[in-house]
């Protein structure tokens, strides 16, 4: 996934850069390791619905997801994180490596983005790997992604 990324931004012409860190977990540690502000980091979640839709979630990294937006979003009623091993199978990264790219896994999955995070500049996010992660333009972001923005954030 880490090298499928790459090869799409380039075959993009897309600008950005990328960091070889040190292993992290949340998102406030990798801004640490990166010198990047925690509010550029995109948080990519994966969720189910209770019916089986499975869908990627992306918020700020200062942010948590607001499940009753996304409940009316989806117009379902029990939605959660998916489960570790659904994460794997759907997207074949481990939780808290997983990018904010749904469309690009072998089944793609729709993304929605938190508004909020697209008044940043840059997002910066994991590249499928605990010590990779890529900054880029947050628009070129949304358009090579196709996220659906909506207001799916909270503080």
């Amino acid at each position: 996934m880490y090298q499928k990324i790459i090869t799409f931004l380039d075959e993009h012409g897309v600008e950005y850069e990328h960091f070889e860190h040190e292993h992290v977990h949340s998102s406030a540690d990798a801004a640490k390791v990166r010198g990047t502000k925690l509010e550029e980091a995109a948080k990519a979640l994966i969720l189910q619905s209770k019916s089986g839709k499975i869908f990627q979630c992306i918020v700020a990294g200062h942010r948590k997801l607001d499940l009753k937006a996304i409940k009316k979003l989806i117009g379902e009623k029990n939605i959660s994180l998916a489960h570790p091993d659904v994460v794997f199978q759907e997207t074949g990264c481990k939780v808290g490596t997983v990018p904010p790219f749904g469309n690009l896994f072998e089944k793609p999955l729709q993304v929605y983005a938190d508004k909020e995070l697209l008044t940043r500049d840059h997002v910066c996010f994991s590249v499928a790997s605990h010590n990779h992660s890529v900054r880029m333009k947050s628009a070129d972001w949304a358009r090579l992604t196709n996220a659906a923005v909506h207001d799916i954030g909270k503080e």
